[in-house]
């Protein structure tokens, strides 16, 4: 039996808005698994917020704080 090997996209750096964001992810199907790896930080130190929304076969939907660095890894 052959399994399927995980199609992993990995988004460039995205700087949160505060808003829900669009990372467009060339899977072609929702992802099954979407980790949000942070980068950097707005300069003073602050817990980062962070939501995910409902992703779709086209996008990650993610919002966090303002200033906050991150990039997406979207799993299918």
């Amino acid at each position: 039996m052959r399994t399927r090997r995980p199609t992993i996209f990995v988004s460039a750096k995205q700087t949160g808005t505060g808003s829900a964001q669009n990372i467009a992810h060339g899977l072609g199907v929702i992802p099954r698994l979407v980790f949000i790896a942070l980068c950097d930080g707005p300069g003073t130190w602050a817990a980062p917020t962070f939501t995910e929304g409902s992703h779709t076969a086209t996008n990650c939907v993610i919002t966090i704080a303002t200033g906050f660095m991150y990039k997406v890894v979207a799993i299918a």
